[in-house]
């Protein structure tokens, strides 16, 4: 596309009330943007095009923040979204462009999840690397950072309720810049837009339409996830959940998927059955987890982390140690917050290393 097409491409897409929908119905009536601005400008609807300048001034500023503009006439732009009757009329795009050609499986779940939920997205995302697959999330906290933590080496996708120069949450700094480099951040809002509540349903239907399969982590019943969920039935795709303990709230919406029909996931293989049969995994295993051996000092804890650890622990053993990796804790600070929760019998700790919530609590 050069730049007179892109411009135009660019004025038809922001357009006074033009939404997706509207613009590939006019690109599919004129047959090219230009057509479709000059009938405009013939009817007396010239006042809802954008000035040129303003367009030229949004090129300037992607080319000076490193925003790539992938539009749906580009080759770049993903098969499996456009398929999508409101499909986005363009990505922006920061990082590596080319990965948004390859297989793509999401995978999004709760926020404010359990440590042994965001051991499972990790390693999922993981064994889906290996396997060939770029992982899908969207830069949140909790299951979509493991995701993204998981798939950083062999490619990632995060989709961003904002701009693509806006980074939300701001303490994943460090993950936004290392997914460019092996993968890409993409976003149809303008650059420079902060994240509203709006913006995240269509953000999450983007997650899904880049994919062949969503696979849920843990999703209460209201939540963002059931969205995404939603949209992946909607849009044809294959819809995974991972299954979670019926007292703990947080799986309540994870396992209403199970019910209504998802496929059940324990492991990646139940995901490449589905989506890549042909595949093995048999020689993809989980490292064993080094037991925690460790003197506990003298450490002031506090009561905010240990409730925040508290929280994050399930009916599921968890290893000490991804704990501490979670909170970027030392083996000093990780072992005196255990030894606490433990004398105050709020968790059970077992001979192999790891520590699950105890009963009274649930």
């Amino acid at each position: 596309m050069n730049d007179k097409d892109l411009i135009s491409w660019l004025k038809l897409a922001y357009c006074k009330n033009v939404g997706p929908i509207t613009f590939w119905q006019a690109l599919s009536r004129f047959g090219c943007c230009e057509e479709a601005l000059a009938w405009l400008a013939r009817n007396n609807r010239a006042n809802i095009i954008p000035e040129e300048n303003w367009v030229k001034q949004l090129l300037e500023l992607c080319n000076k923040k490193g925003v790539t503009i992938v539009t749906g006439k580009n080759s770049s732009y993903p098969v499996q979204l456009k398929q999508l009757r409101d499909a986005p009329t363009l990505l922006f795009v920061k990082g590596q462009v080319d990965v948004l050609q390859k297989d793509m499986v999401g995978i999004v779940g709760a926020r404010n999840c359990s440590f042994a939920a965001k051991k499972q997205a990790h390693l999922l995302a993981q064994d889906l690397g290996k396997a060939g697959f770029i992982v899908a999330s969207g830069l949140a906290r909790g299951i979509d950072r493991s995701a993204h933590l998981g798939s950083c080496q062999t490619g990632t996708v995060a989709v961003v309720a904002g701009g693509v120069d806006v980074i939300y949450p701001p303490e994943h700094e460090d993950l936004y810049n290392d997914i460019q480099r092996h993968g890409c951040i993409v976003s149809e809002m303008l650059i420079g837009t902060k994240p509203s509540p709006n913006h995240f349903p269509r953000r999450n239907r983007i997650i899904s339409g880049l994919s062949r399969g969503v696979v849920v982590v843990e999703a209460a019943i209201r939540s963002g996830s059931l969205i995404t969920a939603r949209y992946a039935i909607e849009q044809s795709r294959d819809l995974f959940a991972v299954p979670g303990s019926p007292q703990d709230p947080r799986c309540h919406g994870s396992n209403l998927l199970l019910k209504q029909g998802a496929h059940l996931v324990q492991s990646a293989d139940d995901i490449l059955q589905i989506l890549k049969p042909e595949f093995n995994l048999t020689m993809l295993s989980e490292p064993e987890a080094e037991a925690y051996v460790a003197s506990v000092e003298d450490f002031s804890v506090p009561a905010s982390l240990k409730e925040e650890i508290l929280r994050g622990l399930s009916e599921t053993p968890i290893e000490i140690n991804f704990i501490a990796q979670d909170f970027k804790l030392n083996s000093q600070e990780i072992m005196a917050i255990i030894l606490e929760l433990e004398l105050e019998g709020l968790i059970v700790r077992q001979a192999n290393g790891t520590v699950s919530i105890s009963t009274q609590v649930l």
